[in-house]
């Protein structure tokens, strides 16, 4: 399911494409996967993707730069998704939009945003994941920092450089990983960078995935 941000003046169109009122929620929302190619405009304009079922939840090792010791990093990960795309021609373009709808394989995504409460809330608890200013990218962010010394842990040489924990290119990374899967009560609309690998399709099959009791 997906929960829709539709205003008093556009209900009439959601409605007409199919979209349903929820009581409870207070939210207009639509049931059928295949269709949320339609309902595009109603989601946060920030997002890139909808993530579908499942977000997954990917924690490595990265040897801190400045004190030199092995700390605890996160990242994302996701399966089934849609794209956002905000078109006009809705059929034309329904394939591309659906593209990863059927998709088995986890791709890691790097930072999330937004991040659910839930969520953010497990990971201040169990990591060192902070909001954190980075020169860098000059903006204020969660971020990793080291369990030791507390310092910022890029993330360009988190997911890029090619000796990063999250740049899996042989079955050593691999087996340094753990990968939790959190079960999505709504379908997420996320903005998340998706990258394609040669790996992504050995996640499942060579990794043990660790179900989290977190509900969002």
């Amino acid at each position: 399911m997906l929960l829709l941000n539709v205003s008093y003046n556009e209900k009439d169109d959601a409605k007409k494409l199919g979209a349903r009122w929820n009581p409870k929620l207070k939210k207009w929302y639509v049931e059928n996967k295949e269709d949320y190619y339609k309902f595009m405009k109603w989601i946060p304009e920030e997002a890139d993707i909808v993530a579908i079922e499942n977000l997954y939840l990917f924690e490595g090792i990265h040897r801190c730069f400045r004190c030199g010791k092995e700390t605890r990093v996160i990242g994302f990960g996701i399966d089934k998704y849609i794209n956002v795309c905000f078109i006009e021609d809705l059929e034309e373009d329904r394939d591309y939009i659906n593209d990863g709808l059927n998709n088995e394989d986890i791709h890691i995504v790097g930072p999330i945003y937004p991040i659910p409460e839930k969520i953010l809330e497990y990971l201040t608890d169990k990591y060192n994941y902070k909001m954190r200013y980075s020169k860098t990218t000059g903006d204020s962010a969660m971020r990793n920092c080291c369990d030791h010394c507390d310092v910022l842990q890029g993330d360009f040489f988190l997911f890029d450089e090619v000796d990063s924990p999250f740049f899996i290119d042989n079955d050593e990374k691999l087996k340094r990983l753990k990968i939790f899967r959190i079960k999505l009560k709504h379908d997420l609309p996320l903005q998340a960078a998706m990258g394609f690998a040669s790996y992504d399709e050995l996640f499942k099959e060579k990794c043990e995935i660790v179900d989290l009791d977190i509900e969002i």
